[in-house]
This record gives C-alpha cells, sequence and structure tokens, in this order.
C-alpha cells in the first residue's frame, strides 16, 4: 500500500521532480507577457533541515509578489551538506539544472530571468553546487539575475555549526535532548577529518565562501542583497559583514540590510514588511539599472579597513553596527559605501 504523504511533506502549490527538488505548479502564464520585470524563475535554496512549513510562508509570499514566476525549492539535510561530497551533490541537482535549462529554450533568462535566493550555510552550500552543475552541462555561467543572502556566508566555527545542526533534527522530543550531544560528536568527528586528512580550506563552508566570489559560476556584477543580523546566534554578523565589503570590492552592486533583534533566518517573521520591501525593490532596481544606464555604486577601487572578526566584535566594528542600528547606514570614513534601506 502506498504512503500518503503528511501534510508536513508537502510545500503548497508545488511538486517533487526529484528528491529535495521542488517546483510550483501554480502560477499564472497569462500575466507573464503583461509583466516583463518579473523573474522567470525564483530558486530558494532552503537552510539545512528547514521544514516545509516554514518554508511555505516564504514561497507563499513570493507568489503573491510574482504570481506568474515559476518557483523552484532545493531543500538539504544536514546528511547532504555534512557528508555528500560535491559530485554526488552536483548529481542530485541534475533534475534542477535540466529544469532551468527547459525555461531557457521557452522564455529568455536574461537580466530578468532568475532570483536566487539562499538561505544560511546549507542553501549557499546548494546554491554553489547548483552554479557548479550548470556550469558543467553549458559551460555558462547560472543566470541569475538577483542574489539574496539570508544570514549567510559566514566563517566554519565550531560551536556555531553545532548549534545550527542540533537545529536540523525533527522536532521529537528525545531527539531534541540528544541533538545537541549528536551535534558536538558528529562535527568534532568532521572537524577532525577535514584538518588532517582533506584539508581545512575544502570544507564546504570556506568553500562555498570562496565559489560565491567565482566569476566562472556567478556574474558578480548582478544586485546582491545581504539580509542579517546582530542577533544571530548561529552566523557571526561580522562575517556576512566582511563578505559583502569582499563583493563590493569585486564591481558588485551590493545591498545589506541589518536587522537588530531576529535570530537566525528569522529576519521575515520579526520584521515582514522591512525584509519583503527590500527583496522587491532590490529586483525592481535591477531591472532599471539594466534598461538604463548602469549607475550603480562599485568599490572596485576602494580598500576596506581590514578587521580581525575571529573574536569578539571589536569596538570599531561595534561601533559600525550600533550605527547602522540606529540610522540604517554603515559609514566608515569615506572607504565603505553601502545601501540600506
Amino acid at each position: 500500500m502506498a504512503k500518503t504523504k503528511q501534510p508536513y511533506d508537502i510545500i503548497p502549490g508545488f511538486q517533487s521532480i526529484a528528491p529535495s527538488i521542488w517546483v510550483r505548479i501554480c502560477f499564472s502564464i497569462s500575466t507573464q507577457s503583461e509583466d516583463d520585470s518579473t523573474p522567470c524563475l525564483i530558486i530558494l535554496m532552503t537552510w539545512t533541515g528547514a521544514h516545509n512549513r516554514y518554508i511555505s510562508s516564504y514561497t507563499s509570499k513570493y507568489a503573491s509578489m510574482f504570481p506568474s514566476s515559476r518557483m523552484m525549492v532545493i531543500t538539504t539535510s544536514a546528511k547532504d551538506f555534512i557528508f555528500r561530497s560535491s559530485a554526488r551533490k552536483q548529481k542530485r541537482l541534475q533534475q534542477a539544472v535540466d529544469y532551468i535549462l527547459s525555461l531557457r529554450a521557452e522564455l529568455p533568462l536574461g537580466r530578468k530571468g532568475i532570483l536566487l535566493h539562499l538561505f544560511s550555510e546549507g542553501g549557499t552550500n546548494k546554491g554553489c553546487e547548483l552554479a557548479s552543475a550548470y556550469r558543467a552541462a553549458t559551460d555558462t555561467r547560472l543566470p541569475i539575475s538577483a542574489m539574496y543572502l539570508d544570514s549567510t556566508p559566514g566563517h566554519p566555527r565550531y560551536l556555531r555549526l553545532c548549534s545550527a545542526l542540533s537545529k536540523s533534527f525533527p522536532p521529537v522530543f528525545v531527539l531534541r535532548h540528544l541533538a545537541k550531544v549528536t551535534a558536538v560528536i558528529v562535527l568534532g568527528l568532521v572537524w577532525v577529518l577535514y584538518h588532517v586528512f582533506i584539508g581545512y580550506e575544502n570544507n564546504p563552508v570556506s568553500r562555498s565562501r570562496e565559489q560565491l566570489h567565482d566569476r566562472m559560476l556567478f556574474d558578480l556584477t548582478v544586485p546582491r542583497c545581504y539580509l542579517y543580523s546582530k542577533n544571530d546566534a548561529l552566523i557571526a554578523w561580522q562575517d556576512v559583514y566582511e563578505h559583502a565589503g569582499e563583493s563590493m570590492e569585486r564591481c558588485g552592486c551590493v545591498t545589506e540590510v541589518i536587522f537588530a533583534d531576529s535570530g537566525h533566518v528569522d529576519h521575515a517573521k520579526i520584521e515582514p514588511k522591512r525584509y519583503w520591501d527590500t527583496v522587491k525593490s532590490v529586483w525592481l532596481h535591477g531591472q532599471e539599472e539594466h534598461e538604463g544606464q548602469n549607475t550603480a555604486a562599485t568599490m572596485s577601487d576602494l580598500q576596506l579597513p581590514e578587521i580581525a572578526f575571529q573574536g569578539k566584535i571589536t569596538t570599531a566594528a561595534n561601533h559600525i553596527l550600533e550605527e547602522t542600528l540606529t540610522n540604517g547606514k554603515i559609514s566608515w570614513g569615506e572607504e565603505r559605501y553601502s545601501a540600506f534601506v
């Protein structure tokens, strides 16, 4: 007898085309040609162990914002993130690549093509693996028009990763109490494996962080939006701030939004208007810049101040963040420009 899926096993309005890959089945094709500023495809790369009932809050909002857009959700598990090789991950993403190629044959995926939304380390890693799989299949970059990085990317910090892994366990009473211990043991073994045998720099967190700046995988001139919080217990805000600065140096059009009180991937719940207004405005601004003369601020000729982010928050860095939370803008002399909303 076939097993019936329970509500927590599905994403409303979506169907599974492969393990961990979901596509939207209800969208308004009739309005696609009427508003050519909408994304042809929205891809959500969810955080490790994200439950579908939480994912649906994002898909529902995107569906209301862009009713004619196709949408694809790619989930990831702790097993996938930690234990599967890059080659194995890319093989499992082949159906997603095929889906994008089928749309490319049907619709032009130019600047008004793909909106890519990455959540946490798991989503970032899976997004980079998708870009690598697409590159291997087509010898071209993934045709994204805007990238959103929610609570990511960080640096590999052992205790924070333990917390993140423990939160990916199913909400079962026994597992919930054993999750932290299990995460400490599992990640401890993985930590030793990478340090001793594989090479520390090859861990999925560090590798994905570098791949986000790989011109072979991503067009670095398309808009990027970093959404992160001072109160995030899993990803240090300094790590995201640092990466956003590096994106600016590489000629990127970068928007940063720092939240004061929201936790990890919880910004849309705590400040929904600010979050979703940013998402839409960054997308629409990118389309306007493409249509007209590109006047987006770039940081190719500027140097960022160096800050030691590995320990506690430095006095200077903390002063900047406090000013941001008060005034909505980061300012460090004339050396860094960030667009805030």
